[in-house]
């Protein structure tokens, strides 16, 4: 019924909502919700009468009971606090789950114990939801047992997830057991464990720390290391260069990218060498971050080959996102030698052709992050020679880059021109009109 909106219809459904069976006044709710009737819209998130939240959390309809539980804000939460432990005891996963949740809303610290015995819980969502109930009240909770907790959950948990929130409930009460207890876990035979901790003591704030990082970096398991090199970038302890700069040469793409990243965080200039050496590969991530790790050393050295980067282009492997990292750095950078290249970029064809094909133009993202470094670095005579140099029309994706650019460079208003596909989406009427002079490709200059 809900598509009907007429008077008598709105009446009846909101007499369905007092209506004793619970699944019609939740159908009733939902209908109302549908045509944004406005009893409907001040009812609360889960589309119930708030008269009617008591007796949803009693339900026997699970549908109904989780919609009330989600409904919870944490006021009414810390009202329903009885009613919510006992929530815990149902025999529904999915209602354990969202009494947690509703329970981290109202902080309700009685409910610790509770939370404590669901961490063993052989369901994933459940123990995720115990972790972060428990991280959202780790300053409420006896620190010790949280402390243990999530120890154990580091050691133990299968799940990524309860290993993250672990990590970050044991940096948030960032004392002295929890570092211990982080540092003894480096050493921890599961190498789950390892990168989960890894990672935490990369957001502990604590350089100092990074030394007992160093040895992971030798680890036989890629993950373990890639972990470590991500975690002392994040630290940026300058005696951690070299550390990461073998790691860079001995091991494979999966720890190249991170341990890149990580001698960019530390403006690492004895690396330039080694990253250079890298950026013919093929991996698109790798080069990506090599590029961004080029351009944060700030060494002059780097600026050819980052131009470079920009010329190879590679039909079989064409690595577009390299190119836009490439202009971003060059950008930042001020580097003006690229703008020849930039220029041809936007108003040519500079991908090579398949077997048969003509050249194409690159990706239009790349043509704006090009236009972009154009409208940074170059002048007026930049301006003119993008102008004249387009031939083709525009995609529309590129116009608005293009006309401030434009205005930008040359000083003059420029503004992008709908063609009759971007305009087709927009109007509202099929009659004929009249077809008015073509403008200059993609863009016109306005009065």
């Amino acid at each position: 019924m809900h598509p009907v909106k007429d008077a008598a219809t709105l009446e009846l459904l909101r007499g369905a909502l007092k209506e004793p069976d619970p699944v019609v006044r939740e159908l009733a709710a939902d209908a109302l919700a549908v045509i944004r009737d406005g009893a409907g819209e001040r009812r609360p998130r889960a589309v119930l009468p708030s008269v009617a939240m008591p007796e949803a959390l009693r339900s026997t309809n699970t549908i109904m009971l989780v919609r009330a539980l989600r409904s919870l804000d944490a006021e009414g939460a810390r009202r329903e606090s009885a009613t919510l432990l006992g929530l815990l005891r149902r025999p529904e996963l999915v209602v354990q789950e969202e009494a947690v949740r509703a329970i981290q809303r109202g902080q309700i610290t009685t409910a610790a114990g509770e939370l404590f015995a669901r961490l063993n819980d052989a369901d994933e969502g459940l123990r995720l939801a115990a972790t972060e109930a428990l991280a959202g009240m780790f300053d409420q909770v006896p620190r010790p047992e949280l402390t243990s907790a999530m120890v154990r959950r580091m050691e133990l948990d299968p799940s990524s997830q309860v290993r993250r929130v672990a990590g970050h409930t044991l940096v948030a009460l960032h004392d002295t057991p929890s570092r211990d207890a982080l540092l003894r876990l480096l050493r921890y035979e599961r190498g789950v464990t390892r990168v989960s901790t890894a990672l935490a003591l990369g957001i502990w704030g604590d350089a100092g720390l990074a030394g007992a990082l160093h040895p992971l970096l030798a680890d036989s398991q890629d993950l373990v290391v890639r972990a470590a090199a991500h975690a002392l970038g994040q630290l940026r302890n300058a005696q951690s260069k070299g550390p990461l700069l073998s790691a860079f040469e001995a091991r494979g793409p999966v720890v190249q990218e991170r341990a890149a990243w990580a001698l960019g965080e530390l403006k690492s200039t004895n690396a330039v060498p080694a990253l250079i050496a890298r950026l013919g590969t093929t991996d698109e991530a790798l080069k990506v971050s090599l590029v961004f790790a080029l351009g944060k050393t700030g060494d002059k050295r780097v600026l050819q080959p980052l131009r470079q980067v920009l010329q190879q282009i590679v039909l079989t492997n064409n690595l577009p996102k390299a190119r836009e990292a490439a202009l971003t750095v060059l950008t930042e950078l001020g580097d003006k030698l690229a703008m020849p290249r930039a220029i041809d970029m936007v108003t040519k064809p500079v991908v090579p052709p398949y077997p048969g094909a003509g050249p194409t133009y690159d990706e239009d993202f790349i043509r704006i992050a090009a236009l972009r470094y154009l409208g940074t670095v170059g002048d007026r005579k930049t301006g003119a020679a993008v102008l004249a140099g387009l031939k083709d029309p525009v995609p529309r994706e590129v116009r608005p880059a293009l006309a401030e650019t434009l205005g930008k460079l040359l000083g003059q208003k420029y503004a992008p021109v709908p063609d009759e596909d971007y305009r087709r989406y927009f109007i509202e009427s099929t009659a004929y009109r009249l077809i008015q002079p073509a403008p200059p490709p993609g863009v016109v200059l306005l009065p």
